[in-house]
């Protein structure tokens, strides 16, 4: 059989097909229907600090408190990669978030996702400038030593 295994910083992932991040919400959400361990890994429904409304579009979800709680617990010991999509309004929002998933053992990549409002410089977002976009990347990095 050919060999698909990729590498991504220090991340062994076994193939290259993960799930876009949210489209299979948790991964317990379609893990009825298909085989997770057949997966490079699922990159999870978006997380932020503080519960957030919103819809589908809206990376509406319960926060990091739920998440470490709740969800982590029954998705840990999925045999694949479970990458954390993180998210937030501030540099700040974003570093805390961050930290407090790096302490998660079977958590071994975050998804950095700059598409939100930047609250702090009138809504732009901070991934359509490259200085906001290393502001966020840099601070992150201070705080989290995974992929």
């Amino acid at each position: 059989m050919v060999n698909l295994g990729v590498k991504i910083h220090d991340l062994d992932l076994k193939n290259p097909v993960m799930t876009a991040s949210g489209t299979c919400g948790f991964g317990e959400e379609i893990a009825d229907f298909f085989d997770l361990s057949l997966l490079g890994g699922i990159v999870v429904k978006g997380t932020t600090l503080k519960h957030r409304e919103g819809n589908a579009v809206g990376l509406q979800n319960k926060g990091v408190d739920n998440f470490i709680s709740n969800i982590y617990p029954n998705i840990k010991e999925l045999n694949t990669n479970i990458i954390v999509n993180v998210n937030g309004s501030t540099i700040e929002d974003y570093v805390e978030l961050t930290g407090r998933i790096n302490e998660l053992d079977k958590i071994p990549a975050i998804e950095l996702n700059i598409s939100c409002p930047n609250v702090k410089e009138g809504g732009m977002a901070f991934g359509v400038s490259c200085v906001s976009a290393e502001a966020v990347v840099k601070a992150v990095r201070k705080v989290y030593d995974k992929t």
